[in-house]
């Protein structure tokens, strides 16, 4: 009881000679409250969600927030937030659950809007509230919320790179299947997008990216239980013989050693091509910048051969 006392304190005092920051607002939807993480919210966190869910008023879930991965990164997250108070509404909020009034679970952004007017969502959902359409309330308040700030002109989200609970999540907020992308935490993963629905003036918000990809990526990738891994959305468009040709000289050249003839050996790191989802797009970016222990090719191979050897690698799955 001491220690809830201490939090409740904490988040409603003021330090003497302070004006305190706006308090972003809350997002409601027919079942949930979103309630912007506060440095004391994330303080009460830290010491346990019992605490938390006592300061709110409310009960909580078991398991909150929903994974493991997300529960580690509060700390960091809480870090950021006090170094940059004014990013809150681009933060992280708390999921309660309006009727049950429980605590169960976080969604939230990655940072401000950044030079294109672009921002991205994640969330993460206790198990037992998976497969109710709670995510996709939350998803599509927090899509709301962003295109009612006029810096604001895309909405995207990663997942990883198959089919599973949280694509239908995304689909169902309004975002579309982009393609795959590497991320430099997670390698492959998939990305999704939706554009503003009506123009609007875009004005230029501080380029921050801020330091919470592993905590977005986890809430977006842990909405509910995986599907049967299945292909991407969009497929690759076939590539020319002679594309293909010539790339299959330059990638035993350049690629055989570790990847293998038949794209499988695995040497060094080399990822089974056989099994990657990147489409040629993706294999270009891969082997013009390298990855981990794969180098780059930029300065050693022209354009146009990159682009050989990614047409010939899309041959060998």
């Amino acid at each position: 009881m001491a220690a809830v006392a201490r939090a409740k304190a904490r988040a409603t005092a003021v330090p003497c000679g302070f004006a305190p920051n706006p308090a972003p607002p809350m997002l409601t939807t027919p079942r949930l409250q979103l309630i912007p993480c506060t440095p004391a919210y994330f303080e009460a966190a830290l010491a346990g969600h019992h605490i938390l869910a006592a300061v709110l008023g409310v009960a909580a879930e078991a398991g909150w927030p929903g994974s493991e991965e997300a529960r580690q990164a509060l700390a960091p997250g809480y870090q950021h937030l006090r170094r940059d108070p004014g990013l809150a509404p681009w933060w992280i909020y708390l999921l309660v659950h309006r009727a049950d009034q429980r605590l169960i679970g976080l969604a939230g952004f990655k940072g401000r809007p950044d030079e294109q007017g672009a921002v991205e969502i994640g969330y993460s959902v206790a198990e037992a509230y998976r497969g109710q359409g709670l995510a996709t309330e939350a998803a599509r308040a927090l899509v709301q919320h962003a295109f009612a700030q006029p810096a604001v002109r895309r909405v995207t989200a990663l997942t990883q790179p198959r089919r599973n609970a949280s694509c239908r999540v995304l689909e169902k907020a309004g975002l579309a299947y982009e393609g795959p992308v590497l991320d430099p935490n997670w390698g492959e993963v998939w990305q999704w997008g939706r554009l503003r629905p009506v123009a609007a003036p875009v004005s230029v918000a501080a380029p921050l990216r801020a330091a919470g990809v592993a905590l977005l990526l986890a809430l977006g990738s842990c909405g509910g239980e995986a599907e049967k891994a299945t292909a991407p959305p969009t497929a690759a468009p076939a590539a020319a013989d002679g594309m293909v040709d010539a790339g299959r000289a330059l990638f035993e050249q350049n690629c055989a050693l570790c990847h293998g003839p038949d794209g499988k050996r695995g040497l060094n790191g080399a990822h089974d091509l056989t099994k990657s989802n990147l489409n040629q797009m993706g294999r270009v970016y891969m082997v013009t910048n390298g990855l981990g222990k794969m180098p780059a090719f930029k300065g050693q191979l022209t354009p146009e051969q990159i682009e050989q050897v990614a047409a010939y690698s899309l041959t060998l799955k």
